[in-house]
């Protein structure tokens, strides 16, 4: 196997810390967490969502390292380390390393079921994110464009989700990149079969000590909130958008045409507990818990 970067591509509240973590839980693979954050940590050393670790292989990158940062953390790691996972999320990120011929690039396109983003965009924005969101579709989301103004803020959080997930499908589909698609759902119904076929598509075999990620040190950033999962030790589902979402906007959501449009040329379903990928539809032991994920 070549020295490959994993790039985990998603919307904001994902579940890519979670990802990130279990992937870079492999004995030959670090999580770095959010490498934007890193290379900006010179004018920002610390965010309200992620903290940095100090003193390891991370120390002293900045904005000076982007262009060859993943080379620097391969030299400064240790030899048996072959895969990086770095969950910054942004198209724009990735795309800024697609020509490096030091490693392989291989992309997780992460995606959750849209009813748990509006849930969380509805708890704190305010009225000029939702207009600058409304201008982005209005010019971006033809589907939308003749009443995107006049919608409802909890659809303006639809279609934001939908327009973010379209630009990582062109992307990938667009410039023909090697990558995966999955479902946070079937990630935290069933990890085990999840992460078993990422690592096998990324080139390692599955270790089953990646699942209980909480027992390693993890050299990147983490969210702020990651410490009960610590403490606990558990498996989640987060599935709070189920009772804190008003049934009108989840029945709303399931029969928007232009996301189901969308779910099918991914081959995923929206089913009562998220998005799976077809044609199975499967269930799984897992309780439903509070995570920042």
């Amino acid at each position: 196997m070549r020295k490959t970067v994993l790039f985990i591509l998603s919307t904001p509240y994902a579940g890519s810390h979670y990802l990130s973590l279990m992937l870079g839980s492999h004995s030959q693979a670090l999580h770095l967490g959010e490498m934007k954050r890193v290379c900006l940590a010179e004018n920002r050393p610390e965010s309200r969502e992620c903290t940095f670790h100090r003193g390891n292989i991370l120390e002293g990158l900045g904005a000076k390292d982007t262009p060859h940062v993943y080379e620097t953390i391969f030299a400064r790691a240790e030899p048996q380390v072959q895969l990086l996972v770095d969950n910054t999320k942004r198209v724009r990120w990735a795309e800024r390393f697609l020509t490096n011929p030091a490693y392989d690039r291989k992309f997780v396109h992460l995606i959750r079921d849209p009813r748990a983003i509006i849930r969380r965009y509805r708890m704190g924005s305010h009225f000029r994110k939702q207009l600058r969101e409304r201008w982005k579709l209005f010019r971006k989301l033809p589907e939308v464009r003749a009443a995107i103004f006049f919608q409802r803020s909890d659809l303006v959080w639809l279609y934001a989700w939908l327009r973010q997930n379209q630009e990582i499908t062109r992307f990938l589909t667009e410039r023909r990149l090697e990558h995966i698609v999955v479902t946070y759902r079937d990630l935290a119904r069933d990890p085990a079969a999840e992460i078993r076929r990422i690592m096998e598509w990324a080139g390692l075999p599955f270790e089953l000590p990646q699942l209980e990620y909480w027992n390693f040190e993890h050299v990147g950033t983490e969210k702020r909130g990651y410490e009960w999962v610590k403490e606990k030790k558990v498996t989640f589902i987060d599935l709070r958008w189920q009772s804190d979402l008003p049934a009108e906007i989840r029945e709303r959501v399931r029969r928007d045409r232009p996301t189901a449009r969308y779910l099918s040329t991914l081959n995923l379903r929206m089913v009562d507990d998220g998005l799976t990928r077809l044609p199975e539809l499967r269930a799984g032991p897992v309780p439903a818990a509070h995570t920042t994920a």
